[in-house]
């Protein structure tokens, strides 16, 4: 059973400490505590950019997209993380007479100019303008062969995991730009197709490290939810009998969120384009969306182990939370 816990300021307000270890969170930890851990693992994580030349709207600023992610960018050489990686929507739908392949090289030109491995999940908006291929070809993911959209690599002491639930459920069919002569899939059509589940089941058999799990759709909600991939109850079920399983990480649904579910974290991380699709942004935000610091969502995960207990620490920039999770594995 799902435990939600509050999407805002989880740690920032405060709970009660056995809330918080009901949950598998932590309100802090003692310097004596922090001395014994040791810091396995420290990721930089973007979700839902959106780039587009499409005009604004009501709820999310796509014309500041290059400018957050030159401050992520610059961000991410003061905090030296293994990696970066960005969960989905890197593009959208472009206004007529823009080059989609333009589009998206000028913003994985910036993303790939860090020192270090980078790595994307597909979202559903990255197939808008551009076929799979031409996606897939101007993207690059550190050290996995081109074409590749589910992999797994080690990073320090952690084994990473990246699913691609574009497929469309009944015939498995990868999602593709969409034709006026063939629509054939929509946003809440997702699915991780039998081949690649049986890869998950096979890929986490095979490492001895504790595991993250990212993907662009959210896992922890029932399988009919519209954001949520459409068989995520078989896949909890096989990251809970791998015994492996620290955290899932996903984008997708801006709002965020996140869960407990058998003992895994379940963390939403706010989509960096706009976080309320209910909400315009002029009504919380004094820059109206279009501020660089408190508009600009992203985070920095750190992993700590001590013994077998494992500390998450998602240190959260603008409007996201940030979230402090043990798993003992």
């Amino acid at each position: 059973m799902a435990k939600n816990i509050a999407r805002r300021d989880i740690l920032k307000m405060g709970m009660a400490a056995t809330a918080c270890a009901a949950a598998g969170i932590l309100a802090g930890s003692s310097s004596a505590e922090a001395k014994d851990a040791k810091n396995i693992l420290k990721a930089g994580i973007i979700t839902d950019m959106h780039k587009t030349t499409k005009a604004d709207s009501a709820t999310r600023i796509y014309s500041t997209a290059m400018d957050k992610m030159k401050v992520f960018m610059d961000a991410m050489k003061k905090e030296k993380p293994a990696f970066l990686i960005e969960l989905g929507d890197f593009v959208d739908t472009l206004s007529q007479g823009t080059d989609p392949a333009a589009n998206l090289q000028e913003i994985e030109t910036l993303f790939t100019s860090f020192a270090g491995p980078t790595y994307h999940v597909l979202g559903n908006h990255d197939f808008d303008n551009l076929k799979r291929e031409a996606f897939l070809s101007g993207i690059t993911n550190t050290g996995i062969e081109k074409g590749k959209t589910y992999y797994s690599y080690d990073a320090d002491g952690v084994h990473c995991i990246v699913l691609d639930a574009d497929y469309t459920p009944g015939n498995f069919r990868p999602y593709d730009m969409n034709t006026p002569e063939d629509t054939f899939w929509t946003w809440v059509d997702t699915i991780v197709p039998p081949q690649e589940l049986e890869w998950l089941k096979q890929d986490l058999q095979k490492t001895d490290k504790p595991v993250l799990v990212f993907s662009h759709q959210t896992l922890d909600r029932v399988d009919e939810q519209d954001h949520n991939i459409k068989n995520a109850s078989a896949v909890r079920a096989a990251l809970e009998a791998s015994g492996k399983v620290l955290a899932v990480i996903s984008g997708h649904d801006h709002q965020g969120g996140y869960s407990n579910i058998k003992g895994i974290h379940y963390v939403v991380l706010n989509g960096n384009v706009g976080v309320n699709d209910y909400r315009a942004w002029d009504v919380t935000s004094a820059e109206k969306g279009r501020g660089l610091r408190d508009d600009n969502q992203f985070c920095v995960l750190t992993i700590q182990k001590k013994g077998k207990t494992y500390t998450l620490s998602f240190e959260g920039r603008g409007r996201q939370p940030s979230y402090k999770l043990e798993r003992t594995l």
